[in-house]
């Protein structure tokens, strides 16, 4: 009887050693915000700004903080995708730099890719652009969060712009 109650306790202390473990992978709270602005230079960015002509650049701010349950920093790719958008010049801004900055032509958008970490300290973070619109009408910019085995966190963060030859003042 006793050898039967240490297997069992054995057998429960082993598969919650294995729960734990495999309980590893952070729970993330992402946080995201876009600013936009229509001139360059010292202008904050603006959350209500919606229009922007086309053929000029707009100016674009997205603040990212990724607070996950864990001490120790861990690795997430930010996907940010902006159409109608061929150009989108992101160096020397003063944000985070891309890992990659490509033109989709089929979804005709362009696909900026960062890398973040993300832990329980984590702060604001900012991903600064401008570009230029090269078609009219509705354009939704998404962000998309994953984690290092490409498994997408969130339902994904997105703010609809409009992108007009004229604007209406």
């Amino acid at each position: 009887m006793k050898r039967a109650k240490r297997r069992f306790l054995l057998i429960v202390m082993a598969l919650s050693m294995m729960c734990m473990l495999t309980a590893c992978g952070a729970s993330v709270t992402p946080s995201v915000n876009f600013g936009f602005k229509i001139v360059d230079g010292a202008s904050a960015y603006d959350e209500s700004i919606t229009s922007f002509e086309v053929g000029k650049k707009f100016y674009t701010c997205i603040t990212v903080k990724l607070i996950t349950d864990k001490k120790k920093p861990q690795d997430y790719n930010v996907v940010v995708e902006i159409p109608k958008t061929k150009e989108v010049e992101v160096k020397g801004m003063g944000g985070l730099e891309p890992t990659s900055n490509e033109w989709d032509e089929a979804e005709e958008l362009t696909r900026l890719t960062f890398t973040m970490q993300g832990f329980r300290e984590a702060t604001d973070e900012k991903i600064l652009f401008y570009g230029t619109p090269t078609d009219e009408g509705e354009a939704k910019m998404t962000v998309h969060i994953y984690d290092k085995d490409g498994n997408e966190i969130n339902a994904g963060y997105s703010r609809t712009i409009f992108f007009e030859y004229t604007l209406q003042e």
